[in-house]
């Protein structure tokens, strides 16, 4: 007797005799459910060959030589491959109105359902919607393709399918019944996702990235077909970012940025774009302002950034500098507009940070030049196009000239005399400024040793400018004792004037620095004084000769003899210090008097002489 008939015995309470009426009834109303359970999976198993129906010819023409044995177990292994794909598969018959007719067990592992709630929950949406969808998209056709959708499990979560669906026809070519074949693809798409998220969107802020930016503002371009369309593009530049970066670490910077990030994509509109294009750089895509809202917008993205930071127990403060390229005034395409935006921004740099500018088009004047002067640089040194001229610094006391201040210019073959404020920074981006600068300091040498040839009472000080970049990746020592030697210069003849900028960065490696600089004899005078984050114990600690005012407090010199409080000061700091005190700046006559009066040992500017060709200084302190 087959197990499954003793079974269904067993249930209906047989043990041995003759059936009851009772016990008959019910075993005819299990065995009539055990055939309908039997079609329905020897349903489901030829729809899986009909699936597989090319593999198993390929396995019939493989194995057309072989024994009828070795070709059945080959088959039955086949079948028995197909049967432990169920979990990902289910399958379904409809009507050609769309209605099921059959649904295959299997739907459980896959969703959750039995066929009944299946059908229950589903029904209609197949019926309908779908095969709206379906229809639309050809995908009920004699070849069968596939459609992707997705379905929520019974557990709550979404499932991704892979829809195909075969027409059956009958005789007359009309569709008899309609057969699909449901995949479960969920983890397919969770992976496709996963790769578009790393190809669209920035790792360590999670918005768009460059390549997504580009697409997007296509996307823009390409919807303008009435040409009536208008938005701004923002080129948005975290100001003092680097620095944090360099003293704190990358980790620091890394969250500062996704804080910095996250805060402004929350002030954004939904049909904003948001992207970061670089370490500190973001773009932002404004839709449909007008100037005046556009404007309070940058204003409130502004403040945003300026507010503080709370990074790990630092309160960390920055700005952002912004350039703006309408569309489509500033440009029609995509890299047009960046490029645009990109050139305004700078010119937000330029004028001090924290503040935006909307691109102009004699910017791209301004850009090609300095792309110009970039070219040309790399030959000027070779070409002998870098000069100095000097400007006198001499004794408020007697009038007696005792060093000058080095002023490099380039004499350019096009542009003609281009003064540092033209070029420095230009050579400080492109790292250019390190040949420059130990060009300068041998040039200061030569100088002196021509200066030192001269029938003069006294032997006379050249001092000369040193970078921010050439002082950080430049051993400074080696360059200046090398080049005191080839010249055989006395290294009190030379004297290097440092921004407050330069003595911030990093103190401890600083004053060793200076303290071996000093070890020449070279002279260290810290120029723009008062303008910058000077503390009195950094000045003692580095050794300060000198102290350089600022020629901002010159001009705050009153005309009437009143009282300078913050010049007297410094330079009553100066002399408690026992450092020299220079002014830089003095055009006037008052402002020498006054300076005169208040004991300033040393002056420099229009008044005393205008920075002149070797030449002509030569002529000057020979007279």
């Amino acid at each position: 007797m087959h197990e499954q008939l003793q079974y269904q015995l067993k249930e209906v309470g047989y043990v041995d005799g003759d059936l009851t009426q009772t016990q008959i009834k019910k075993l005819l109303n299990a065995v009539n459910k055990s055939y309908h359970k039997a079609d329905e999976n020897r349903k489901n198993l030829e729809d899986m060959l009909k699936v597989s129906s090319r593999g198993m010819q390929t396995l019939y023409k493989t194995l057309k030589d072989n024994s009828k044995n070795k070709l059945a177990h080959s088959e039955e292994k086949y079948r028995r491959l197909i049967s432990n794909l169920q979990p990902y598969y289910f399958f379904y018959t409809k009507s050609p109105e769309g209605r099921f007719l059959s649904v295959s067990e299997s739907v459980k592992d896959m969703l959750g359902y039995t066929h009944e709630e299946f059908i229950e929950r589903y029904g209609d949406i197949f019926m309908k919607k779908l095969n709206k969808n379906i229809s639309r998209q050809s995908t009920i056709q004699k070849d069968g393709k596939p459609y992707e959708l997705s379905i929520q499990h019974k557990n709550g979560s979404k499932c991704y399918l892979e829809l195909t669906e075969f027409p059956i026809y009958d005789s007359e070519n009309n569709v008899e019944v309609i057969e699909g074949i449901l995949r479960d693809i969920t983890e397919q798409v969770k992976t496709r996702k996963r790769i578009s998220d790393m190809l669209h969107y920035d790792a360590l802020t999670g918005i768009s990235n460059r390549l997504h930016l580009e697409v997007l503002i296509d996307n823009l371009l390409l919807d303008d077909t009435e040409g009536d369309k208008q938005f701004a593009l923002l080129f948005l530049d975290l100001d003092y970012f680097k620095h944090i970066n360099d003293t704190l670490g990358h980790d620091i910077g890394d969250t500062l940025l996704q804080q910095v990030a996250e805060n402004i994509a929350q002030s954004l509109g939904e049909d904003d774009i948001f992207a970061r294009v670089g370490g500190d750089e973001f773009i932002i895509v404004l839709n449909d302002l007008d100037t005046v809202h556009l404007t309070l917008a940058i204003h409130k993205i502004m403040e945003l950034v300026r507010q503080p930071w709370m990074v790990r127990n630092y309160e960390l403060r920055i700005s952002a500098s912004i350039g703006i390229a309408l569309y489509p005034d500033d440009g029609s395409t995509t890299i047009e507009l960046m490029k645009n935006a990109d050139i305004a921004m700078y010119k937000s740099k330029s004028m001090g940070r924290d503040n935006f500018t909307f691109f102009k088009e004699e910017f791209n004047t301004s850009v090609h030049t300095e792309m110009k002067l970039i070219q040309d640089m790399s030959n000027a040194l070779d070409n002998n196009e870098f000069v100095f001229h000097y400007q006198p610094k001499a004794l408020l006391a007697t009038n007696e000239v005792v060093s000058a201040e080095a002023l490099i210019r380039w004499e350019h073959p096009e542009f003609g005399l281009i003064p540092p404020n033209k070029f420095i920074e230009l050579a400080e981006n492109t790292g250019y400024i390190l040949k420059l600068g130990r060009w300068i300091i041998e040039e200061a040498c030569q100088a002196l040793v021509r200066f030192n040839s001269l029938d003069l009472k006294r032997k006379l000080k050249v001092s000369i400018n040193v970078s921010v970049r050439q002082f950080q990746h430049e051993n400074m020592f080696t360059v200046l004792e090398k080049s005191l030697k080839e010249n055989n210069l006395d290294g009190s003849q030379l004297l290097i004037e440092l921004t407050e900028s330069i003595m911030m960065e990093n103190n401890e490696e600083m004053a060793h620095t200076l303290k071996k600089i000093k070890s020449l004899n070279v002279g260290i005078l810290l120029d723009d004084f008062g303008t910058g984050y000077s503390t009195l114990s950094y000045l003692d600690k580095l050794s300060i000769d000198a102290l350089k005012v600022d020629k901002a407090f010159v001009d705050a010199i009153p005309k009437d003899g009143t009282k300078n409080i913050l010049l007297d000061t410094i330079i009553s700091m100066g002399k408690t210090l026992n450092m020299t005190v220079i002014a830089e700046g003095v055009e006037e006559e008052y402002q020498y008097k006054y300076l005169l009066d208040k004991k300033c040992d040393v002056y420099q500017g229009y008044y005393l002489s205008k920075p002149l060709a070797e030449k002509e200084y030569i002529e000057y302190i020979t007279k």
